[in-house]
Formats: C-alpha cells, sequence, structure tokens
C-alpha cells in the first residue's frame, strides 16, 4: 500500500479556496471568474490537489463538477483551518490592543446602505489600523460569494434564505414599498388600479435578480400587467435620485427613503396603502460552520447595533 502524503508539506492554503469556489459553482469558468485566475489555472490547481491526495475531488458530469464525499470532508477541514487562523489573528489583535485585520462586508439593501456607510466610517475612526472593504454586488453574488468565503459577513433581503443550512441570519430592519417621484407620492395599491396611467410615464427600477425587481414583476404578471415601456434599470441606488430627477420618472423605494428624493416629511392629507407582497425584510447574513474574526464580528456588532437603534425608533 503506498504511503499517503504528509499533508503538512505538500498542502497550500489557496486549494482549500479553490476547492470551495469549484463546489459552489460547479464550474471551471466560474471559478477562474470568482478567483480572478484564468480556467487553466483552476484546472491545473484542482489535478495538483486530487495527485497530492489520491483521490478524485469531484465528479465531471454534464451537470458540472459535483463535490464527491472526500471532497465534502477537505472542505470542513478547510473551514476548521480558517476558523484557527481567524484565532491566531485574534491572539495578536488582543496583544497589540488594536484590531489589525481585514474585514469585507457586502451589501446590497438600499434602505440600509446609508446606515452601513456611516458606521464603517465610525469603525475606521476608531481602529485605524483596522481594513475595512464596503463592496456593492447582486444579491445572489453576495449570497454566492460568503459561501466561498469571500465575505465576513453580508447585509441583503432576508426572503428564502432563514431556512438555508449554512446561512445565518438577523433580522435588522423592515419596510414597505411606496411609488414616488419628486413631486409626488402614491400608494403601490393605488398605482396598479390605475396602471394604464402610471405605465406610460418614464420608470426607473432594479435590474432583474435584485429582489425588489423580482417582486415587482411577479406582482405584475399576477395581475396581467406588463411592465412600463419606458424605463431605466439601475442595479445601485446611488445616483437613482438624479435619474429620477432629470426623466421626471417613477420608481419603487422604501418609505423610509423618500427623503433620499427631498421628501423629509410626508403630507399628512396623503393615505398610504401597503401591498404585503412588497414589505421586505434586510438584515445580515453569515455562515453558521465558520466563525467571525474578532474583528468581524465587532464590526458586524457595531454596525447591526447602529441600524437597529435608528429602525426601531
Amino acid at each position: 500500500m503506498a504511503k499517503f502524503p504528509d499533508l503538512r508539506t505538500h498542502m497550500k492554503l489557496r486549494y482549500f479556496r479553490l476547492v470551495e469556489t469549484l463546489s459552489c459553482t460547479k464550474s471551471i469558468r466560474l471559478a477562474a471568474e470568482r478567483l480572478n485566475i484564468t480556467p487553466a489555472a483552476v484546472s491545473k490547481a484542482c489535478r495538483e490537489l486530487e495527485g497530492i491526495l489520491g483521490v478524485q475531488l469531484f465528479a465531471r458530469t454534464a451537470a458540472g463538477f459535483l463535490p464527491t464525499p472526500l471532497c465534502e470532508r477537505f472542505m470542513i477541514s478547510g473551514r476548521r483551518i480558517d476558523a484557527e487562523l481567524k484565532n491566531l489573528m485574534a491572539d495578536f489583535t488582543l496583544l497589540e490592543e488594536s484590531f489589525h485585520d481585514n474585514v469585507k462586508i457586502g451589501f446590497q439593501t438600499p434602505m440600509l446602505q446609508e446606515t452601513i456607510a456611516r458606521s464603517v466610517a465610525k469603525l475606521k475612526k476608531e481602529h485605524p489600523n483596522l481594513n475595512l472593504t464596503l463592496e456593492y454586488a447582486a444579491r445572489h453574488h453576495l449570497l454566492a460569494g460568503l459561501q466561498e468565503n469571500l465575505y465576513d459577513f453580508i447585509f441583503v433581503n432576508l426572503s428564502d434564505i432563514t431556512d438555508h443550512p449554512r446561512l445565518a441570519t438577523k433580522k435588522l430592519a423592515s419596510e414597505h414599498y411606496v411609488v414616488a417621484s419628486m413631486t409626488s407620492i402614491h400608494s403601490v395599491p393605488d398605482v396598479l388600479e390605475r396602471w394604464e396611467e402610471f405605465a406610460s410615464a418614464t420608470w426607473v427600477i432594479p435590474v432583474p435578480g435584485m429582489a425588489m425587481r423580482d417582486r415587482f414583476d411577479s406582482i405584475l404578471a399576477a395581475r396581467g400587467l406588463r411592465l412600463p415601456p419606458r424605463r431605466i434599470e439601475i442595479n445601485s441606488p446611488l445616483g437613482s435620485k438624479k435619474l429620477v430627477d432629470i426623466s421626471d420618472a417613477f420608481t419603487l423605494l422604501p418609505f423610509s427613503m423618500l427623503k433620499s428624493l427631498g421628501r423629509e416629511v410626508v403630507d399628512p392629507e396623503t393615505h398610504l396603502r401597503f401591498l404585503p407582497e412588497l414589505h421586505l425584510e434586510s438584515g445580515m447574513v453569515w455562515l453558521r460552520d465558520t466563525h467571525l474574526s474578532p474583528a468581524a464580528q465587532y464590526a458586524s456588532d457595531f454596525i447591526s447595533e447602529k441600524i437597529l437603534k435608528i429602525f426601531s425608533k
């Protein structure tokens, strides 16, 4: 029987991230895009690792690269090693009484973005040596990236993920959506009842794939209504005010974000009705099977407390 290689000598940390990414994407091309390397490099590293272990980690099928039971065991070890490295960083942090670490935060939730940005700025002032990365991306990209350990934690809409086996969630805010322009505010039920009138106007709406857009599409389809033909689709709320203003458009936005259109208060005479399908819960998501580093834990608690303080009013 051949002697099993000493993994302490042959194993490289990058192999663990490679396997996590390939397991999640099931595609060499997609894994290469996520890792910012070439498909040839992914294929070569995968062969190297399987050569070291002497076993096949992935079944090559028509559906893509599917992890074998041994691959699942390999990923569990990788997550444990990742947790230990975070503990090691924690020890250095305690010795220096300051955070010297990197924390990467993903977000895609319009109602929380201002609070998140302000909190990150305050964190940086408190801990100058704490490197904070704040990345805005589509929800599906953030969820996939989180499972590949590309983010420490993310802030997104929580629909359909509260029962996910690997994802832990914490609800921080809930919000009803309205339709607004620079000069008017409307209940979504009222807009749907007068859809022919509103559909002829220009709209600024999220791109397909974003939580609010997908729900809006479903609501229209359920009522036999079509999307406005004159629309501007945007993947970020940043800059949407200018688009709404210049194009004299309508837009969908959380009730609390009306001030982003210059509407600090709503006319008391305005009676708004809310649609249950457009009531969204937002919050923080992290991995159940990995430990947040002390710096990431501190950052997540700090930001969460700020959000809860604002939205519990």
